[in-house]
């Protein structure tokens, strides 16, 4: 009988074993197809990411995944090795490759959640997860881990699976593997490293991108602590070893490679482009991008744009800051310095050794919110706690609390009212500042502080060989990290007068010349496309009489050109524009269109300015060289994916192209020239600095000054500027192109000039002067006293 009880007992005990591992060989044979093998895995390569470099092979950008070194585990210092288990799995060199108990946590906390929430992983399966599965927080994506997880720690190796973690695991900062972070972190081989060095590169798996000893200081100070207790605990380092490690500072700055150039709006255009043609590859297979620009040139296009907006924003005062009271908890809020010196300091929420206590920091959000603001030259974004009339309080995203009294304030505050007026300097801080405004700081020597507010106002620069169409230079706006719409190539704003040689082009090929007089005088239209009346005017206010074209263009005319456009008629005139590249379509049909009512992208209108510039040649703005690959320079010939036009459009052909004419280049020549004097004595006549006078150029300036430009070319460049706001909005009754663009244009000229060769354009056939009566613009007679040569096409 108790031979028969216990071998029933023994069926049973078989029958529950049996159960679990039947169904775990079911699951795994269901998942088997799908399961990469071990090979997989030793066949994954390092990568090596695309890079973007000017003409003059100054790096402006870099993208994909950065591998120095491969190691072998005999490489690894041991402390390194023991941070790593510490942080990562203890039992790793015990362990199936798989956490049991850490699954079931995961498995619970499931249940409660609703929702994957851990992982249970070890460092067996986060290599698996990292070289040959998704990060997809599904119960397949699961499944399949644990089991491949389980196959490798057959087929390899601990040490070699350890190989594979510390050689791919990503640390912040584009480093991927233990060698990468040491350089970029610490500039140093691993070898060379301190144990609480060796502990920070272990505490960074966790979150690399926010929690890294550049991101943010502090918090990564607390996880390497955490990591240095750990390893005392669990007997890798004595209590000696421990109390030197977690005393020692921070010590980690960005050791690796950085753009020399700043130029991020034209790397994402030529980023965008590598991807569209080769994929993600783009990423890892070592392409070099050779882009068109000159280093030179961007850093003073860079410099240019940014004074230029930073001036307008000052002399149109300071504008109301953003209030995000509702971030402070309600017992920091307008408070004594006292109060804050004696309740708040960072240490409190933290350990003896800096480990982060269970105690919340209640700015925790407030801190969080200032680290995703831009910084902008050396002011940092702040958040007022506390205002009182001669003094301030204030959070830094550093965490750090300063009061700073009104008379260390070196900036006279000028409150802005609207784009027209600004109050008086102010005289105490509780007139005009709130708790829980946002505004930025720049800290200055002796205790003194500079106030400002991050700019509003936009820009954009777009400077290129008119001859060739390559980009010599690319600003898409005040700050990339701001904003990353790029301006240059994205947005279209209205041309206003910038349009206008375009017009007077097309009155030149239709009977015009540029001694035509038309009437500047009052007008009135009935328009059903405008308003019921139009009154349009000149920016002066006042009306001249009969005015030859050529100095209505040169002096920028309203009411000659509303004129011009009629007498020429809207249909002939939208045909004539497309010869420059404008889209007839969406030109607007109605006079307006005098006045430069369509938008148009910077670069679009470099381009098409470019005919003016070049003797009537259309061309397309190019902004690569040449591609590399491996060393080798890509042949696009063999590349059937590439459209012909498309690579013209942005690699530049390398055979000698067909001369593809616009315009007349005749009329080409009458509009440079007409440009040029206007330079001299009209709309652009402040370029007269650069002692230079092959130079040509254009203001523009829209109703009420929401778009402002200014274009300005000899032979061998021609740079386009625009300014304004994102969504329009008036810069202000006294602003114009002369005021906003043009300085832009010519600080940026005034940094380069010195490489500019001289360059005017050739006065081609058929082109013919003939001496002129300036009143009548008729040919003039012996005895006329008022007279100049004029250009007529022969």
């Amino acid at each position: 009988m108790n031979r028969l009880l216990n071998k029933k007992i023994l069926f049973l005990v078989a029958f529950l074993l049996l159960v679990p591992i039947q169904f775990a060989m079911g699951v795994y044979l269901y998942f088997a197809p799908d399961l990469p093998s071990a090979d997989d895995v030793r066949k994954v390569e390092l990568q090596v990411p695309l890079k973007i470099f000017t003409i003059d092979e100054k790096l402006i950008g870099e993208y994909g995944e950065v591998h120095r070194t491969k190691l072998n585990f005999d490489e690894i210092p041991e402390d390194l090795v023991n941070a790593f288990l510490a942080a990562e799995d203890s039992s790793f060199f015990s362990n199936s490759g798989v956490d049991f108990l850490s699954l079931l946590r995961a498995t619970f906390e499931l249940i409660k959640e609703g929702e994957i929430v851990s992982g249970g992983g070890t460092i067996t399966m986060q290599v698996v997860r990292n070289y040959v599965l998704t990060k997809d927080q599904t119960f397949e994506r699961k499944f399949k881990e644990i089991f491949m997880a389980l196959k490798l720690n057959l087929s390899f190796s601990k040490e070699e699976i350890f190989e594979l973690y510390v050689n791919q695991i990503f640390l912040g900062n584009r480093a991927y593997g233990i060698a990468a972070a040491a350089e970029i972190y610490y500039g140093k081989k691993l070898s060379d490293l301190s144990l609480a060095q060796k502990a920070m590169i272990a505490s960074l798996p966790k979150a690399p991108s926010r929690i890294n000893p550049l991101a943010n200081p502090q918090r990564s100070l607390i996880r390497r602590n955490w990591v240095l207790s750990r390893m005392e605990i669990l007997d890798y380092i004595d209590e000696r070893s421990f109390q030197k490690a977690v005393t020692e500072p921070i010590s980690a700055s960005f050791k690796g490679v950085s753009p020399e150039v700043e130029a991020d709006y034209l790397a994402e255009e030529i980023r965008r482009y590598m991807i569209s043609i080769y994929g993600l590859s783009a990423y890892k297979e070592g392409y070099e991008v050779y882009s068109t620009i000159n280093s030179k040139n961007q850093l003073a296009a860079n410099a240019a744009l940014k004074k230029g907006i930073e001036s307008y924003e000052k002399r149109h005062g300071f504008k109301n800051p953003s209030n995000y009271l509702d971030l402070l908890p309600k017992e920091y809020i307008q408070r004594s310095d006292l109060y804050y010196a004696i309740n708040y300091d960072q240490e409190n929420f933290k350990d003896v050794y800096g480990i982060k206590k269970d105690l919340k920091n209640p700015l925790d959000e407030v801190l969080d919110f200032l680290s995703d603001r831009p910084n902008y030259n050396e002011f940092l974004p702040v958040l007022i706690l506390s205002v009182e009339s001669q003094k301030l309080s204030l959070i830094k995203k550093d965490g750090v609390i300063t009061t700073i009294n009104f008379n260390r304030v070196k900036n006279k505050i000028r409150p802005k009212i609207n784009s027209n007026k600004k109050k008086a300097a102010l005289i105490d801080f509780n007139s005009f500042f709130e708790t829980g405004d946002l505004i930025w700081l720049k800290t200055l020597s002796n205790n003194f502080y500079e106030f400002g507010m991050h700019p509003d106002v936009q820009g954009a620069l777009v400077s290129l060989n008119p001859e060739t169409g390559e980009i010599f230079s690319m600003v898409g706006g005040y700050n990339f990290n701001a904003s990353k719409f790029n301006r240059a190539t994205q947005a279209k704003p209205q041309l206003g007068s910038n349009f206008k040689p375009f017009l007077y082009a097309a009155a030149f090929e239709n009977n015009y010349s540029p001694a035509s007089l038309i009437n500047d005088a009052p007008i009135v239209f009935e328009d059903e496309n405008l308003e019921d009346y139009w009154r349009p005017k000149n920016s002066s206010g006042r009306f001249y009489g009969p005015t030859r074209l050529r100095e209505a263009l040169l002096q920028s005319r309203n009411v000659v050109s509303i004129r011009l456009l009629k007498d020429l008629g809207l249909a002939k005139t939208k045909n004539y524009l497309t010869r420059f590249g404008f889209d007839r379509n969406s030109l607007p049909n109605d006079l307006s269109l005098a006045l430069g009512s369509y938008g148009l992208s910077p670069i679009d209108n470099a381009s098409y300015f470019s005919v003016f510039a070049n003797g009537g040649i259309s061309i397309k703005p190019s902004f690569i060289k040449k591609i590399k690959v491996n060393g080798q320079e890509a042949d696009f010939s063999k590349n059937n994916s590439l459209n012909n036009n498309f690579i013209q459009s942005w690699v530049g052909e390398k055979i000698a192209r067909k001369i593809n004419y616009a315009i007349d280049p005749r009329v080409a020549y009458m509009i440079n020239d007409i440009l040029r004097e206007a330079t001299s004595r009209g709309t652009g006549r402040k370029i007269k600095s650069l002692n230079r006078d092959d130079f040509a150029g254009k203001t523009g300036t829209t109703n009420d000054a929401e778009s402002t430009w200014f274009t300005g070319f000899n032979k061998n460049i021609l740079t386009t500027v625009w300014f304004g706001y994102d969504q329009p909005s008036s810069l202000g009754r006294n602003e114009f192109g002369s005021t906003t663009a043009l300085p832009i244009w010519l600080d940026y000229m005034e940094r380069i000039i010195d490489s500019v060769d001289y360059g005017i354009q050739k006065r081609p056939a058929g082109l013919i002067a003939k001496k002129i009566n300036l009143s009548d613009g008729q040919v003039a007679k012996s005895d006329d006293k008022e007279t100049m040569f004029e250009f007529f096409l022969d």
